[in-house]
């Protein structure tokens, strides 16, 4: 093994919430060197999903000048309109009445990934260890100690003041702090596809709830929308086999005609639907954030988002603690970072739990209560303004002030 190599941040994982960490502490903080450590061995991993990027990560990530690069690959979100299939009730969002030029904008994760490798390229205090990954860890008082492991099988061992899990809902840095996984199975298959459309959406993203699970629709360029699709592990299986015509057809048949007609498919894959919550964050100079502390149903595309928002209220007590000469891994800062998270996830996964377990049954008493939910939320702006804030990602304090 090679000799110790010293550094203040040490950050497993160089997908988009770590890239993302990297560059919100290494430009708030250039006089410490942040190393990431990353598997993939030249550029960004590989990522075939289209993200639904709320209006708050939007704002993050116009604060470190990678939006203007986005902008032109990415399609607005406009207004949003919720309903429950077969039902009356429905709500819909403006971005106009909430204020904002858009409630989201989505892209594809590939080209946020790109983005963000390249700024983290161009920024001189961090240090990009490609095909490496991080295989143990051990701590003492003033240090942690990782050990990483390249394609080749070479091993060093660093120390950091601390160490940042961001390496997705099957963390290595989870395992080796011996971190338990509480997971809740929802008996779904997400189905994810991209779809073409006679007229496109024109800005309108939906939601709609049916019997089986709830069916999402995303704006993209071409008139084209990014088909979330939610089903029973059979139905799911048999669909995902369908010629492209009738997997069209089935796709039409279950989402309705209110976004129009649908006339090909492309992409298409699937995957288990679940939720994913580590016990617990943080431990002795290291802390989880991303994926690796919480894998969410993505029914309100809020998943990556508390990620983002992970990221930035980390890099906030991290400066925090900079400018009060205060230890980077110290207790007190990890401990002002879940203080500062655990309102929001609470809030955040609570809703997006509730939604899974309440729009997916057919039985009365729920499909009575989505209606009127989804009626008084749309009869009462205040209470559908408090829903958009939430669902854009803008009732963090920190994004919510703008600072980046």
């Amino acid at each position: 093994m090679d000799a110790k190599q010293v550094t203040g941040l040490l950050v497993a994982g160089g997908g988009l919430v770590g890239a993302l960490t990297a560059l919100l502490v290494a430009r708030a903080q250039p006089d410490h060197i942040i190393v990431v450590v990353e598997p993939q061995a030249d550029g960004p991993a590989p990522d075939p999903r289209t993200i639904a990027l709320a209006a708050g990560t939007v704002r993050v990530l116009e604060g470190l000048g990678v939006w203007s690069q986005l902008a032109s690959q990415a399609c607005p979100i406009e207004h949003i309109h919720v309903s429950d299939r077969d039902q009356l009730g429905a709500t819909r969002l403006h971005a106009e009445q909430e204020n904002v030029p858009a409630l989201g904008q989505v892209i594809a994760a590939s080209e946020l990934n790109l983005a963000l490798y390249n700024a983290c390229q161009a920024q001189p205090n961090i240090q990009w260890l490609g095909d490496h990954r991080v295989v143990a860890t051990s701590a003492a008082r003033s240090e942690r100690t990782v050990t990483v492991e390249s394609g080749a099988g070479d091993k060093v061992s660093m120390t950091c003041q601390l160490l940042v899990g961001a390496d997705g809902n099957k963390s290595a840095v989870r395992a080796a702090l011996d971190i338990p996984v509480v997971s809740t199975h929802y008996d779904q298959q997400g189905i994810i596809a991209v779809l073409q459309l006679e007229d496109g959406l024109n800005g309108w993203a939906y939601e709609r709830f049916t019997p089986h699970g709830p069916v999402a629709l995303l704006p993209m360029p071409k008139q084209q929308a990014s088909l979330v699709w939610s089903l029973p592990p059979a139905e799911a299986a048999k669909t995902m086999v369908l010629p492209p015509a009738e997997f069209v057809r089935a796709a039409q048949h279950a989402f309705g005609f209110r976004a129009g007609r649908f006339t090909d498919v492309t992409m298409r894959t699937q995957y288990p639907l679940q939720l994913h919550l580590a016990e617990r964050s943080i431990a002795h100079r290291a802390v989880l954030i991303g994926n690796a502390s919480h894998s969410l149903h993505p029914i309100a595309g809020q998943g990556f988002n508390l990620g983002v928002r992970d990221a930035l209220s980390l890099a906030a007590v991290l400066s925090k603690s900079t400018s009060t000469k205060t230890d980077f891994g110290s207790y007190a800062v990890l401990s002002d970072y879940w203080q500062s998270r655990k309102e929001d996830y609470d809030r955040t996964i609570g809703l997006t739990d509730l939604l899974v377990r309440g729009f997916s049954s057919s039985a009365f008493p729920l499909t009575y209560g989505r209606t009127l939910a989804l009626g008084i939320l749309d009869w009462l702006p205040p209470l559908r303004a408090a829903f958009a804030r939430q669902t854009m990602g803008l009732n963090n304090p920190v994004v919510g002030r703008g600072e980046h």
